[in-house]
Order: structure tokens, then C-alpha cells, then sequence
């Protein structure tokens, strides 16, 4: 008996330490494969360049060498699910004549394709679509108005979900042995023991479900973030905001598509963590994300400096917008938590770290403004930025 009880002792150990080394071992599966162009660069130039396998944009550079897809070339469609898998975003900016009429169609061609809004607010609009057709809708999409930005962002997330499945195969092992123990066990506090590890192991399955289901999610239907820009207000569109980065602030988004420090943050059982190298990205199965970018400082601005000038320029944006000041690790965070003027308003908060030439931006989104964003407050808190 013994014997059998230090094997399944070894075994609970082997799958700790996998589940607790994971978090940084997943990390490296993520493969951002958008431009190396920053966001801000993107909204300047209206347009981005995706990857090779995906071109959406012609640039000049590609019509000068003759080099640009021609205008009935179709796009490389996403692999198919049995080989790698693959997480697509698309967001653009859509300058419009009359915004609820394009509201309308693009709701009605995403039904018709077998997808459906996901969220729905005054500026955006947010779908999920088959990713079998994402490229497709896209570009759809993109012909609905004139476009201000666009951007496509994917991730292969192949390797980590294999990871997944074999720390969840892992952990349904070890219980069935730990069932079959304490059946053979008499002695009161050894199945107290037992039991009692049982339950965290149930637990930490439970949590690895979700995160499994999370991922399904995300790789079987694509999300793609409309704002819609009524063309009225085009010439007027934040223009009274001289801080670029601040102008490019969405709650649906990350501000850069760069992240310029390391950072090591558990969101909690509930995240599935998405990209932690070219911008950290972890999202629960409820639409609340973390993202964490870099910017430059500039003008050179001092953390207070930012903090008031966020709440200056974006406050008639929202209906509500409250300070913050918070801790990242040993770094002093400070912020601004908005709520949006929707019939139901979202949740944002705006955070930076100021570090020399460069501001990390920290940003935690939720569709419900009811979300309490304390427990990512304290996990930032006992996380760490260097």
C-alpha cells in the first residue's frame, strides 16, 4: 500500500509542476502573424499590410514594383481545423453614410454565414463568424464604408492546446488512481488526505475544461470589431486629442500591437492566456480581457501626466471615468476606469506604467459594467513588469 501511495504522490507531483510551469512554457506556442507595424502607425496609414498568406491591402510600394495581388485575387482561406489551430481577429474602422443601415447588414450577413454579434454598442460592433469564411466577411465588410483602419492579428495556439489536453489527460488519470486508493484505504486520515486532493484535482480539471473551452471557442469562430464612423463626425473624429496612442484607444482592442517589457501575470483559472510575447492577450469565457501593450512616451510625460491627460480627453466619451491608482508589481500603475453610455454600458480601464522613452499600457475590458476588475487588480499587483 505504500508503494502504491508514493506512486500516486509522484504522479500528483509531476502534474503540479506541469500545471504550474506551463504558464510560461505555453507562451512561446503563441505566434502573433500580424505586420511589424505599431497600431498607431495603422491608424496614420488607414490601412495594414497582413502577413503573406493573407493579403488584404495593397501598399504603394507594392504598386510600384508590381508586386500587389490583383483585384480578383482570393485570399489564403484559414488551415482547416485537423491542422494547425488558429485564433483570428479583425477589427477595422468604417467611415459611413447612415451607421444603422450598415449596422443592420453586416448583423444580417453575419447570421446568413452562420455567425452572430457577440457584443453591441453605440460605436461598435462585435461579431463572432466561422473562420472557414472569416476572410471573406472581412473583406465584406471592409466594402460597407470607407476605411479608416483595419488590422488582422492571429495566433497558432496548436501546440499549447495539445498541451492543454495533456495536462487535462494527465489530471483525469491521477484522480481515477486516487479513487481506487482511497476505496482500498481504511485508515481515516489517509482518505481525509485523499479526499481532500481529490477535490483540488477536480477543481483544476474543471478549470482546465474551461480554459479547453475558451480555446474551442475562439479557434471555431473569429471575431471581427466593427466601429462604425458616421461620416459627418469624420473630419471631427477625436481630432481634439493631440496624444496618438490616446486617440487610438479601444475597449475592444490593444492600443499597440508591441509589448516592450516582460511581464508575468496569472488573470486567474478562469483566462485562457492567448499571446504573452508581441502583446499579452488572456481572455475568460465571459469577453473580459487583459491586455498589456507598449508605447512610446511622446511628448515625455510623467505617469500623473498621463493619468490627468487620459481623463481630460477621453472623459465626454463616457459616462463615467475614475481615477485609479494601483500597483503592477514593485511599479506604480496608475489609470483611469470608464464606463461606457450604452443602454448597457461596458466596463474599461485604462492603466500605464511610465518607463523612460516608454509607457506600458494595461487595459481590462468587460461587456457588463457590473464586472468588479479587483481580482485582476490584485493579480497585476502580484504580478511583475521589468
Amino acid at each position: 500500500m505504500g508503494g502504491f501511495i508514493q506512486s500516486i504522490m509522484i504522479t500528483i507531483l509531476f502534474l503540479t509542476l506541469t500545471s504550474c510551469g506551463s504558464y510560461e512554457r505555453d507562451t512561446a506556442y503563441f505566434k502573433k502573424e500580424a505586420p511589424e507595424m505599431s497600431r498607431m502607425e495603422a491608424m496614420k496609414s488607414m490601412a495594414i499590410e497582413n502577413e503573406a498568406p493573407m493579403p488584404l491591402v495593397t501598399t504603394d510600394e507594392d504598386r510600384l514594383t508590381g508586386s500587389a495581388p490583383s483585384a480578383g485575387t482570393t485570399p489564403e482561406k484559414p488551415e482547416p481545423e485537423n491542422q494547425r489551430k488558429r485564433i483570428y481577429n479583425g477589427s477595422t474602422g468604417l467611415v459611413v453614410e447612415d451607421p444603422p443601415e450598415v449596422r443592420t447588414n453586416i448583423e444580417t450577413m453575419a447570421s446568413d454565414w452562420g455567425g452572430y454579434v457577440e457584443q453591441s454598442y453605440a460605436d461598435y460592433l462585435v461579431l463572432r463568424v466561422p473562420a472557414a469564411h472569416f476572410l471573406e466577411i472581412f473583406e465584406t465588410i471592409l466594402e460597407m464604408g470607407s476605411v479608416n483602419y483595419q488590422q488582422i492579428d492571429s495566433w497558432d495556439v496548436s501546440d499549447q492546446y495539445q498541451d492543454i489536453q495533456a495536462r487535462l489527460s494527465t489530471a483525469g488519470e491521477t484522480r481515477k488512481r486516487l479513487y481506487v486508493l482511497l476505496e482500498r484505504s481504511t485508515d481515516p486520515e489517509e482518505r481525509a488526505k485523499i479526499l481532500r486532493e481529490i477535490g483540488r484535482l477536480t477543481e483544476e480539471i474543471e478549470s482546465i475544461k474551461q480554459q479547453v473551452q475558451i480555446l474551442d471557442s475562439r479557434i471555431a469562430f473569429s471575431r471581427i470589431t466593427v466601429e462604425l464612423i458616421p461620416r459627418l463626425q469624420e473630419n471631427s473624429y477625436k481630432e481634439n486629442i493631440p496624444f496618438s496612442w490616446i486617440a487610438a484607444l479601444s475597449p475592444l482592442y490593444p492600443v499597440s500591437d508591441s509589448l516592450e517589457t516582460r511581464v508575468n501575470v496569472d488573470p486567474g483559472e478562469d483566462f485562457a492566456l492567448f499571446s504573452k510575447e508581441d502583446f499579452y492577450v488572456a481572455e475568460d469565457a465571459y469577453g473580459t480581457t487583459l491586455t498589456i501593450s507598449t508605447v512610446k512616451n511622446s511628448p515625455r510625460g510623467d505617469s500623473v501626466f498621463w493619468q490627468k491627460a487620459l481623463h481630460h480627453h477621453l472623459k465626454d466619451y463616457y459616462a463615467s471615468a475614475t481615477f485609479k491608482n494601483l500597483q503592477f508589481g514593485d511599479k506604480e500603475m496608475k489609470g483611469i476606469e470608464f464606463t461606457s453610455k450604452d443602454s448597457k454600458p461596458f466596463h474599461y480601464f485604462v492603466g500605464l506604467i511610465v518607463d523612460n522613452k516608454k509607457i506600458h499600457i494595461i487595459e481590462i475590458f468587460s461587456p457588463d459594467k457590473e464586472r468588479d476588475f479587483s481580482p485582476l487588480y490584485r493579480a497585476l499587483k502580484e504580478g511583475e513588469c521589468r
